[in-house]
């Protein structure tokens, strides 16, 4: 028969004993004893157990085949499957002293597990020095289950203290149970906050850039900042160095800075390195006074930088870097916003002197809005542009525009939208321009439109039950009288409005679905958006009819269908055909699906006449878990010839993961390896991170 004890405050008193406040650290809850056979000597005060013992105080609880328990001092000694339990989680061994109210105590040949972090102890000793702290002698540590874990960091010493670090002296790290490196000492996160450390390195091989290896530091500044220090070297270039400073200030400024500086060898092939370096900052929030600040900020001292280190065609492809500082804010209907916009032209031979800078823009809106209860609306748009260069034509246009427009319903079956404006556009040029002109402009636009729809009844009771097809033809006429520009300044395409009078014919199909869940509430997807469009040219003006007169009045035929069979699942088209060749003149296709971050593929293809053909593709599958793989493909169809082709695959194990990637471009070839630990993430990308998010 199963024997046991309860012990309470109570119990002290009667075996003799004298009752004591608890210790700090110590718990003062009753403690339970059960066992197969149970012995108490009273001049000790020891309870002997043999046989099952379970002996619990609180939350910390003792199974072992035969327990000596104190019950003065708390004290017990376990023999024989030995397994101390408590909040932290868990110690095992073959024998074990520990104090049951403070659960301190040491085990020989034991294991231990800390649950919060996944964290396993393994040692000829572990010492449980406290409810946050352990000592390990001749052990390992990992945050692999099994056995046999994938990985583990074996030292004569380790200290570890639980949301802090496990710090170890000559410590040997073991792939399962090979030996690979050695360290003379390693501190390792026990805790899942951010913190402070080295992140795993990475290395590989590119064709332009030759062997390359980067490692990089993270460091913690405080709860709102962080920042990570790169630094790359290429054996083909030279050594890269990098910053990236993350920050978040109040509830709502966040912002993050990247810098990126690469130093050539002075036998390096690449001569020009020695000034090569790129910048980026990023920054959102709002100013006392309910002003909106954001910065977009992108400088690159070369176009080369884009070429060497960017990873996809946005990037590589650059022909420009443009950087916005931009203050806002809103009174009721009214909108300000105040820019500063500072343009880097990177195609070859450029000269940036002459590139032309909006320093600053300023730009105020009068938000579209109905004048009391009748049909008509009033709204203004006006801007102040400097434009600024080192050389050449300078000045200031300001231009103006308010507008007047109406809703008519008649009967309720037709949309009709008139709207009239006013422009006006006024410019102070340097010594190099015209100085002062001015130029006005009346501009009239009228849209007509209607719908007709019917709603289908599908009968399901849950998913999609209701679809509903609409029908929207519409004709919107645009008018804009031709008036002598040529006096003006030119800075943009804004200082010269093209004359108009034509007509724009469009009809919209709609596919609207209504899902029903279980409990009843109704959601609702525009499954298909499909409208066809083309413009017709009333009136040629007498100037330009020389000009036009290989041009058709009819426009090419635009076609733009948009399908969204679900929330996972999208395809769009952008087409404009030529009836009177009987040809596409352009042409733009996506495809996508999107599952998850692991699981997704799209798709594009796009044509330009007499300009490119380009078709590109990203693939990534999980199916194979734990391996993971993302396939990305580009191909120019003019030259027929392969611009890019990358593949990356990620081996997720439950404690660790390993990253190899093989990128293929029409100037470089790259391989890259790196890897990380639970705990220790890993390096980004080559070339710090610049652009890429």
């Amino acid at each position: 028969m199963r024997c046991s004890a309860w012990l309470v405050v109570l119990l002290f008193s009667v075996v003799g004993g004298t009752t004591m406040a608890a210790t700090p650290g110590e718990s003062d809850e009753p403690v339970s004893l059960q066992a197969d056979s149970l012995d108490y000597d009273k001049a000790t005060s020891t309870y002997t157990a043999v046989g099952k013992v379970d002996l619990q105080q609180g939350t910390t609880q003792l199974f072992a085949d035969k327990v000596r328990y104190n019950t003065k001092t708390g004290d017990a000694e376990a023999e024989g499957n030995v397994d101390l339990r408590d909040v932290d989680g868990q110690l095992q061994g073959q024998q074990m002293d520990v104090n049951i109210r403070t659960s301190v105590g040491t085990a020989q040949q034991a294991r231990g597990f800390i649950s919060s972090y996944n964290f396993h102890l393994a040692g000829e000793e572990i010492s449980k020095l406290g409810d946050q702290k352990y000592r390990i002698r001749n052990g390992s540590f990992t945050t692999c289950d099994g056995d046999v874990p994938a990985w583990k960091f074996a030292a004569k010493e380790v200290n570890v203290t639980v949301g802090g670090y496990a710090k170890a002296k000559h410590v040997t790290f073991y792939l399962h149970d090979i030996p690979v490196l050695y360290t003379p000492y390693l501190a390792y996160p026990v805790k899942v906050e951010r913190e402070s450390g080295f992140l795993m390195p990475g290395f590989g091989y590119s064709r332009e850039r030759g062997m390359q290896l980067s490692l990089a530091y993270y460091q913690v500044l405080a709860r709102n900042m962080d920042a990570t220090l790169y630094v790359d070297y290429f054996s083909d270039m030279g050594i890269g160095t990098g910053l990236n400073y993350r920050y978040i200030f109040g509830d709502d400024n966040e912002g993050e800075a990247d810098l990126y500086y690469i130093s050539g060898y002075g036998d390096s092939g690449y001569a020009d390195l020695d000034d090569r370096f790129a910048y980026r900052w990023e920054h959102l929030g709002t100013l006392p006074g309910q002003f909106r600040f954001s910065a977009d900020v992108e400088y690159v001292s070369d176009r080369e930088y884009f070429e060497d280190f960017g990873t996809v065609a946005e990037e590589y492809d650059k022909d420009e870097v443009e950087s916005t500082v931009a203050l806002s804010r809103q009174w009721g209907n009214w909108n300000m916003t105040a820019e500063l916009l500072y343009t880097k032209d990177l195609e070859e031979n450029a000269d940036n002197d002459h590139t032309l800078q909006r320093l600053p823009e300023i730009q105020l809106d009068y938000n579209r809005t109905r004048i009391g209860q009748t049909p008509f609306y009033a709204k203004l748009d006006a801007t102040s542009t400097y434009f600024w260069r080192r050389e050449g034509l300078k000045g200031e246009r300001m231009d103006i525009r308010p507008a007047l427009s109406a809703i008519f319903q008649p009967g309720m079956v037709a949309e009709i939208e008139p709207e009239i404006g006013y422009r006006e556009r006024l410019y102070w040029t340097s010594s190099e321009g015209p100085g002062f002109e001015h130029a006005e402009n009346m501009d009239f636009s009228t849209r007509v439109s209607t719908r007709v729809s019917r709603i289908f009844t599908l009968g399901a009771t849950t998913g999609l039950t209701k679809l509903k097809h609409s029908v929207e033809p519409e004709v919107t006429y645009y008018y804009t009288p031709n008036k002598k520009q040529d006096d003006l300044p030119y800075f943009d395409s804004a200082d010269r409005i093209d004359n108009a009078n034509e007509v724009e014919y469009a009809l919209v199909n709609r596919l609207v679905g209504r899902f029903d869940s279980e409990n009843g509430s109704p959601t609702y997807l525009e499954l298909v958006y499909f409208r066809l469009s083309q413009t017709y040219d009333i009136w040629l003006s007498r100037r330009d009819r020389e000009e036009k007169e290989d041009e058709d009045r009819f426009s090419d035929i635009r076609g733009e269908l948009i399908v969204r069979p679900s929330t996972l699942w999208t395809f769009d088209v952008d087409s404009y055909y030529d009836p009177h060749r009987n040809e596409l003149s352009k042409f733009t296709a996506e495809f996508g699906a999107r599952y998850s971050d692991d699981h997704r593929y799209t798709a594009s293809y796009r044509y330009k006449e007499d300009d490119s053909e380009y078709l590109a593709t990203t693939l990534a599958v999980d199916w194979l878990d734990p391996l993971f793989v993302t396939y990305e493909y580009r191909h120019d169809l003019v030259e027929n010839h392969r611009l890019e082709n990358m593949v990356a695959v990620e081996y997720r194990s439950q404690c660790w993961s390993v990253f190899v990637s093989y990128r293929d471009r029409i100037e470089d070839h790259e391989i890259m390896f790196s890897f990380a630990l639970s705990g220790i993430g890993s390096v980004g990308q080559i070339g710090a991170s610049l652009g890429t998010e």
